[in-house]
């Protein structure tokens, strides 16, 4: 890591100091501990314009809420002089050093010799050494010597964690936050994974830090792949990075646990990614015991996002578009309504969906969308399909096909310009020997397609 990349550091000699990197010798520069925990709410003590000038002079560890006093008491006991922590190394009320510390913050815990991760606390009020047992009766503890000259020693108890469902459902407080997932991507101990269903399910104390803290994880993997990031997506994962829903999958909620949200009223993402709502998420088919969802060839002609603010296309976006080659087809409301009431009979209850007839498809609205446009048509953008004879019946005289796809809205003045209120699965009726017993006439997929037609349209 430059040396010009880490600005400060919580020097926790002493009555301890903030101290900038560029007055430290070289040989300092290196060795520091970064802390990830749940903030809880406001943080009593942070560096600001105000304090800034204070804190460089002297922070009395006594005035350290405990979270932060216990990851002094571990550092000193691993010998270790620095500290970062975002509250006392980032000048909080001031954007520029705030965007500036962000960018860095993939280095920050990249390069730390030790991130403390304080998981059970739910505030910074909470503090993290305290008696609680062990996690797991596995591994016994570990007696660590500070220094071979030194009669000091900490004592290190092995907690497990592992990323499985089971685990998410003890809901550790560090697990619900969303500034906390650059930790456990970027630490060198940790593995990165893509892994935005995780992401999701995250809180954050403010709306605009849906993406911001993300943009670590993103930087790091934009350097290592080269992809182009998309506002919470990659370019070239799409129409894949397209297939998502709101709420989690079936089968992993209970009546009434989720609550379809408003959508935010304040512009975030383009509304064809998942970070423009703020229900948790989930892909389709995504850990089902079917056949994968295949996205279907769907071409990509451009795309792009606009920062607000230069050199910000991880952090915080003003605009974004996206221009698709691929099948689309309108259906018409049989009577206009307002765009506020496009949702599900009951929102307490997510799998609750919206029957098109014309076609023969669920749709299940991403929000409750806010203002009083109206509706008088839909549209359909074609994305995957699901061969629901995975192991096909050599009876059968056509594969059963479930279809999947983006509900949309045109704008208003603007042709072919539309943006994405939710998405459409097709009931799976394109089996000639399955009981069409609402229908007519048997629905095939032959009859499926030809109302679609392919087009050049663009999602905002």
């Amino acid at each position: 890591m430059k040396d010009s990349e880490l600005l400060h550091l919580f020097d926790i000699d002493g009555s301890g100091m903030l101290v900038e990197t560029s007055d430290m010798d070289k040989s300092e520069r290196h060795g520091w501990c970064a802390l990830s925990y749940v903030w809880g709410g406001d943080v009593p003590l942070k560096t600001t314009k105000a304090t800034q000038l204070a804190h460089k002079k002297r922070i009395p560890l006594d005035t350290l809420p405990q979270t932060m006093k216990d990851a002094v008491y571990v550092c000193r006991g691993m010998a270790i002089r620095y500290l970062w922590i975002d509250a006392l190394c980032i000048i909080q009320d001031d954007q520029e050093d705030l965007r500036e510390e962000v960018s860095h913050m993939p280095k920050v815990y990249q390069y730390a010799a030790l991130t403390i991760s304080a998981a059970s606390s739910r505030s910074i009020y909470d503090g993290f050494l305290y008696r609680r047992g062990y996690w797991s009766h596995t591994f016994p503890a570990i007696d660590i010597r500070v220094a071979p000259d030194s009669g000091e020693s900490i004592r290190l108890f092995v907690y497990v964690i592992m990323y499985s469902h089971a685990f998410y459902k003890r809901k550790e407080p560090i697990l619900q936050r969303a500034w906390t997932h650059d930790t456990y991507r970027l630490s060198s101990s940790r593995l990165w994974i893509d892994m935005v269903i995780e992401y999701s399910k995250r809180e954050a104390s403010f709306a605009s830090d849906k993406l911001r803290a993300l943009s670590a994880v993103a930087r790091v993997y934009h350097l290592e792949t080269g992809k182009e990031y998309l506002a919470g997506l990659w370019k070239e994962d799409i129409p894949a990075a397209l297939c998502w829903a709101s709420g989690p999958p079936p089968g992993e909620s209970e009546a009434g646990q989720f609550v379809t949200s408003q959508r935010p009223r304040e512009y975030r993402a383009p509304s064809w990614s998942w970070a423009s709502v703020d229900t948790p998420v989930h892909y389709w088919g995504h850990r089902c015991n079917c056949a994968p969802v295949k996205p279907r060839p769907i071409q990509v002609l451009s795309a792009g996002i606009i920062p607000t603010y230069p050199n910000g296309e991880f952090d915080s976006i003003a605009s974004g578009f996206l221009v698709l080659h691929g099948p689309i087809r309108a259906w018409a409301l049989p009577t206009p309504i307002k765009l506020r009431e496009f949702k599900t009979k009951d929102p307490t209850e997510w799998w609750w969906s919206i029957w098109v007839e014309e076609v023969n498809a669920y749709v299940y609205p991403d929000a409750i969308e806010d203002g009083h446009e109206m509706l008088d048509t839909l549209w359909f953008l074609l994305l995957a399909e699901r061969d629901n004879n995975y192991h096909p019946d050599p009876g059968a005289r056509e594969p059963s096909t479930t279809y999947y796809g983006l509900v949309l809205k045109e704008a208003i003045g603007h042709p072919n310009t539309f943006s994405r209120i939710g998405y459409f699965r097709t009931e799976a009726m394109f089996d000639a020997d399955c009981d069409c017993s609402n229908r007519d006439e048997v629905y095939t997929s032959a009859m499926f397609f030809n109302y679609f037609e392919d087009r050049n349209i663009t999602l905002i």
